[in-house]
């Protein structure tokens, strides 16, 4: 659906889904908490931009993601749920998801990072929004136009707010194929100028990355994660020494192994 608000175009993607398929992915999550005794354990469901923006006179569209938050949140088992939705239903009003494009705002990521900062206990050391070198690129036109070819998206583009974490220089990146094999140094922020957009940081969703940072708490994250999850991760760096970025649609290994192997 192409919809107008506050004086833009907005696309939105409908979604439905199933209590059945909430259940498979909790039990997935449990099986693996299940494996990992000694470490601690979140699940991060995050609504797509539909669930807030669409008019109340489109009816059957799509359908209540709160419902399938909350089922998969009761279902879970040894895995702490960290509350997405209520993070980003309190900043509906700010710029938190693309106009154009499926992926959220890295605004809306932040607010995401800061309730599992929250959640995990290290909401210390997370920075606020303010201590970020803010980089704005007009221009951008994502997927939401290449699905739909709508000219209305087409002749509205939008901006793409990028923020570059505090602790950026400190930063060592390293990037390794899906089996984590064949390690290469890189950046965390593959553009600094949001020239790449919703790329302009880890750059794509088949690698496993590895950041080591200059915080000194000893603490581990690995995050599995599909493309949603790049977001968070920039606003992460000064809450855990090592982090791992793995894509669960490419990753080639056991997670729980992966997971053992790492110290996490």
């Amino acid at each position: 659906k192409i919809i107008g608000r506050n004086g833009h175009y907005m696309g939105l993607m409908g979604c439905w889904g199933t209590f059945e398929n909430c259940e498979r992915y909790s039990a997935a999550v449990n099986k693996a908490a299940a494996g990992l005794s000694g470490v601690n354990v979140y699940s991060m469901v995050i609504p797509t931009s539909s669930e807030f923006y669409v008019p109340e006179d489109i009816t059957g569209f799509t359908s209540s993601q709160k419902e399938k938050i909350d089922h998969t949140a009761e279902k879970l088992s040894g895995v702490t749920n960290v509350d997405a939705y209520s993070a980003l239903k309190a900043h509906t009003d700010e710029y938190i998801y693309t106009r154009t494009d499926h992926h959220w705002q890295p605004l809306g990521a932040y607010y995401a990072a800061e309730a599992f900062a929250k959640t995990a206990g290290v909401a210390d050391k997370f920075a606020d929004i303010s201590q970020y070198t803010k980089v704005t690129k007009e221009g951008y036109m994502g997927s939401l136009y290449n699905y739909s070819k709508s000219e209305k998206l087409n002749s509205d583009p939008e901006p793409f707010t990028l923020y570059i974490s505090p602790n950026d220089s400190a930063l060592k990146t390293t990037y390794y194929d899906s089996s984590f094999g064949n390690g290469k140094e890189g950046n965390l922020f593959v553009s600094r100028d949001a020239g790449a957009y919703y790329l302009s940081f880890l750059g794509t969703d088949d690698t496993i990355a590895k950041i080591e940072t200059d915080c000194t708490n000893g603490k581990t994250l690995v995050v599995m994660k599909e493309s949603y999850g790049n977001g968070l991760i920039p606003f992460l760096t000064q809450c855990f020494q090592t982090i791992y970025v793995c894509g669960v649609r490419f990753f080639d290994l056991n997670d729980i192994d992966f997971i053992k192997e790492h110290g996490i």
